[in-house]
């Protein structure tokens, strides 16, 4: 009969142990959740930004090529664009490391 009990002891101990672990990896799954979301927000503010750069870009771009900006601000323009051009290729590089 004591041998009954130290096995029924040692399933209820296991049990116990099981139940830790099972509300440990729950823990870290709402953990991992939340980090996931956070990550998840950030990359779509990324797009976003990213969006509005190529916006600008391509707004400048096409008024280079459809002339309306006049020569002496072509440079000015041009400089913009180099800019808006960093930018954007900084907003990707991020994109690509996140």
């Amino acid at each position: 009969m004591e041998e009954i009990q130290n096995v029924i002891a040692e399933i209820e101990t296991k049990i116990a142990k099981m139940r830790a672990s099972l509300r440990t990896v729950r823990t870290e799954n709402e953990d991992l959740k939340s980090e996931i979301q956070t990550l998840t927000n950030n990359l779509s503010q990324k797009q976003n930004e990213l969006e509005d750069f190529m916006s600008k870009y391509n707004n400048v771009k096409n008024q280079l090529e459809q002339g309306l900006i006049g020569t002496s601000k072509k440079d000015d323009y041009s400089s913009q664009i180099d800019e808006l051009v960093r930018e954007i290729d900084d907003c990707i590089s991020r994109l690509k490391v996140e």
